[in-house]
């Protein structure tokens, strides 16, 4: 059940390439938020409007959960299921450096987070009962259409297969479409175009969420009718169909993410790599650095690309003056990324030495791996190896004599964990708000989400389990809907669950140490904070970088060479070489900076966007025997290489550059201007 679960949001996570901007550990968490955070809210809201209503009208609770299912229930988990996505998005660079395409992903993760709950709370522990079928897949004999369980062949086979399905008599065995999964897809595309929409696109968003909510209500409504046979009718009609509408939400959402990709990076200066600039044909250019150091190199051009897309969408919704930072840093990557592109720059680097001086307290960092794997084990194993009906020994024996109370323990170390981890991510709420990229804020809210999540709900199982409940044989609840799962699940497998959410609160494995005040294994904070967008690739680039002469505030490494009658220093650092070209017009200025030079001068100023390329192209434009300002010239530069800035902070991407020569022979000043 959790293989086809994963297997069909991974399936739209795959599919979502050409656009996406998350990262598949953001979407795994995402469906993580679904199980934990939604589940567990939804549950407590069903609960508390089911036993508020039949305590006011005096009907049974099986009745109002009957009636609730589909009239309140569809309207309660589709909202609550977007709800992760609507207090992300209330940060600004979350919703402008996340696509369209990223929403439907992120929907579909916590769809079937929330759909593959209501599976394990249903059918964890009846691997024992289950028949294993002559196709694959079990079935579990409940009635004349008993449930069905597909097996791996059934689940890798199929399009965005459910954790289960029911099979009518006579039906062989087939894996069905994951209708949350798909419900929670359409209703993501719709807050993509809530948050990314302008005017009056936003009222589009209501479409595909009202559809959503309308097909989980039809689906519901025929469940507890079966005599509404006009109902049913189209409901088999959608079903059959169900399968294309992630299809059709994620198609619409690359297009427009593609437009807003071309858009970007044609006008984005500094954020194209020295090939794509050059041949114009961007998979090539990256494709031809991922080869270099396998299987680094390839990392380090996914990351960036996903990098360079987050900036492309901000830039769509935000301005310059706000876009600025996060260009800075991707400009700054893509520099690397250039200077790195070379063999010699990989020839001899010792990358377990360079992430071992980087990485940090490795002790601590691993014991907080290891306690929560060990405590997570007893659901891995019940959940995983057990599962299997030729394993389902296993089952029973984690489920029979001293071993739920053992689990009860556990489950009490396990909340412990979760709090100390609450508190460490409560603490580092401010400090993660403050980072550049909005897919890291989303992971920390993701987290916490989760946290508070599987806290609340271990709390109350052990006030019921330490309160006198009977671990081996009580539910969790008497009937109070997510589909009366909640009525058959016993206690201990509530608590394995619990223990199954610490993989979650897993801290991000990186284990970098930036320093807060100086230089990390010779590189500065300002180079570090550029590698840490990209993790422990970033730190591999940093090294081939410097490999290659990539230098920071001064240690650009263009290197010497001689000139008439003595050496000439062409580093971007070299006031002798180059003037004040780059402490004035260098990429380190900001654009706030830039304008107001531009208002102090009454003239727009040139600030060159890559100051190691614009030293390379200095030292071939450099013209012997030039000695004034009168004999300045104008030369060509290459596109994203520089932009003139204006008064009002916009700016324009420069064609040109004037050089100004020094009475040295070299330069007094450069700069790139629009003829």
């Amino acid at each position: 059940m959790v293989a086809a679960a994963v297997w069909g949001v991974v399936q739209l996570f795959a599919l979502a390439w050409p656009t996406r901007s998350v990262r598949l550990s953001t979407v795994l968490l995402a469906l993580m938020v679904g199980v934990y955070g939604c589940g567990v809210v939804v549950a407590l809201v069903e609960v508390a409007y089911t036993r508020l209503y039949a305590d006011g009208s005096g009907l049974p609770v099986a009745e109002v959960v009957g009636t609730a299912s589909y009239t309140v229930a569809p309207w309660v988990e589709e909202l609550i299921k977007l709800c992760p996505l609507l207090l992300a998005g209330l940060y600004a660079k979350v919703r402008r450096q996340w696509g369209l395409a990223d929403f439907v992903v992120l929907g579909s993760a916590l769809g079937a987070g929330f759909g593959l709950l209501e599976a394990l709370l249903r059918f964890a522990a009846e691997a024992k009962r289950a028949i294993p079928r002559a196709h694959g897949g079990w079935v579990i004999p409940d009635g004349l259409s008993p449930p069905y369980v597909p097996g791996p062949h059934q689940v890798f086979t199929s399009w965005l297969p459910a954790p289960f399905a029911t099979l009518e008599m006579g039906q062989e065995a087939a894996s069905a479409t994951f209708s949350h999964l798909v419900w929670t897809a359409l209703a993501g595309f719709g807050v993509g175009v809530l948050l990314r929409g302008r005017g009056w696109i936003r009222l589009l968003a209501v479409v595909p969420v009202a559809a959503a909510i309308g097909y989980h209500t039809l689906n519901n409504y025929v469940a507890q009718h079966y005599d509404a046979t006009g109902a049913a009718d189209w409901l088999e009609k959608l079903d059959a169909k169900s399968w294309l509408m992630p299809l059709i939400c994620l198609s619409l959402a690359m297009i427009v993410d593609l437009r807003q990709l071309h858009h970007g990076k044609s006008r984005i200066p500094g954020v194209l790599l020295a090939g794509e600039r050059e041949a114009g044909d961007s998979p090539a250019a990256l494709i031809r650095y991922a080869a270099w150091r396998l299987p680094w190199t390839v990392l380090i051009a996914v990351r960036f690309v996903r990098l360079r897309r987050a900036l492309c969408y901000m830039t769509a919704l935000a301005s310059s003056t706000e876009t600025e930072e996060l260009r800075r840093l991707t400009a700054s990557i893509a520099a690397r990324i250039d200077t790195s592109d070379r063999e010699d720059a990989w020839q001899g680097l010792d990358i377990r030495s360079l992430l071992k001086k980087t990485r940090a307290d490795s002790g601590r960092w691993r014991w907080q791996l290891v306690v929560p794997c060990l405590l997570a084990l007893p659901s891995l194993i019940f959940l995983g190896i057990g599962s299997f009906h030729s394993a389902s020994g296993l089952q029973t024996y984690i489920a029979t004599g001293p071993r739920p109370e053992i689990l009860l323990y556990c489950a009490l170390a396990a909340l412990a964990w979760i709090a100390w981890q609450l508190t460490a991510l409560l603490r580092t709420w401010r400090a993660t708000a403050a980072q550049p990229i909005g897919e890291q804020v989303a992971l920390h809210r993701f987290r916490i989400a989760t946290a508070l999540g599987s806290g609340a709900a271990g709390a109350f199982m052990l006030y019921r389990g330490l309160g006198g409940a009977d671990v081996t044989t009580d539910t969790l609840l008497s009937p109070a809907h997510l589909l009366e799962a909640l009525d058959q699940t016993l206690f201990w497998v509530g608590l394995l669950l619990l223990l199954l959410s610490l993989a979650a609160l897993i801290g991000p494995g990186a284990g970098l140490a930036l320093a807060g005040g100086g230089a990390l294994a010779g590189l500065t904070v300002e180079a570090a904070a550029n590698a840490a967008l990209l993790g422990s690739a970033g730190i591999v680039l940093m090294g081939a970088s410097a490999n290659g002469g990539f230098g920071d505030s001064g240690t650009d490494g263009q290197g010497s060479q001689s000139s008439g009658g003595g050496e000439v220093n062409w580093k971007p650092a070299s006031t002798k070489t180059f003037g004040h070209t780059f402490k004035t017009h260098g990429r380190k200025r900001t654009l706030q900076q830039m304008a107001d030079r531009a208002r102090g001068k009454g003239t727009p100023q040139g600030q060159w966007l890559d100051d190691n390329a614009a030293a390379d192209l200095l030292r071939r434009e450099h013209r012997p025997g030039l000695t004034g300002t009168e004999d300045s010239y104008i030369v060509q530069i290459p596109k994203g290489m520089g932009r003139v800035v204006f008064e009002d902070e916009t700016w324009k991407e420069a064609t040109h550059a004037i050089l100004v020569p020094g009475r040295n022979g070299l330069f007094r000043s450069a700069y790139p201007i629009i003829p």
